[in-house]
């Protein structure tokens, strides 16, 4: 009794060593860099971003010049040939043009912080759904090969290391997850090759 429950115990053991060998690894960082998807997030991102600078930085010319045109209402007001009317009535445009000066460099300030928080939203949400779309093709490719877990062995620990430190190359989807994901790329034509 006691040899049949010591056999029963080994390949009770030996059956969950089969289990561990359905695991694959895949480098999720090189499959969502080099699907092209991620490139073409990426030119939308990097237009937008451009756009933007752009933007703001006309709205930083435009804060230059009226901070250009206030000094030169402060040292106009500063004239001791001045009347005190006319001291009085500058007096009140200077303050008239500080007060702009100050909104619109609130308001461009407004807007970096809108454009940036925006085109973040924007690249984590293209982000989630780029990988969504590879996690389904992970999870076919590994349901084809009998996988029952697929561990990324690109990612890092809180201390830098890798996760994976070995696995066996014969167990890693990268590439056929890559292929699968870029056979859709309208640059290849038929999902060939660039070369």
């Amino acid at each position: 009794m006691r040899l049949c429950l010591i056999l029963f115990g080994l390949f009770a053991f030996l059956g969950t060593g089969k289990a561990a060998s359905s695991i694959a690894t895949i480098n999720l960082e090189k499959v969502y860099n080099e699907y092209w998807k991620t490139g073409q997030e990426n030119e939308i991102f990097k237009k937008k971003k451009d756009e933007a600078l752009d933007k703001i930085k006309d709205r930083r010319d435009d804060l230059r010049k009226l901070g250009e045109a206030l000094q030169r209402m402060i040292k106009a007001l500063n004239d001791p040939n001045l009347s005190a009317t006319e001291r009085a009535k500058r007096q009140g445009q200077v303050q008239l043009k500080q007060r702009e000066y100050s909104q619109l460099a609130e308001a461009i300030k407004a807007y970096e912080n809108a454009s940036r928080k925006e085109l973040e939203l924007e690249m984590r949400k293209a982000s989630e759904e780029i990988m969504g779309e590879i996690q389904s093709v992970v999870a076919v490719k590994a349901k084809e090969k009998g996988y029952d877990l697929v561990i990324d062995k690109a990612g890092k620990s809180a201390a830098i290391a890798p996760i994976v430190v070995f696995s066996a190359e014969d167990n890693d989807l990268t590439t056929e997850v890559l292929k699968q994901l870029n056979l859709s790329d309208p640059k290849k034509g038929s999902g060939g090759d660039k070369k």
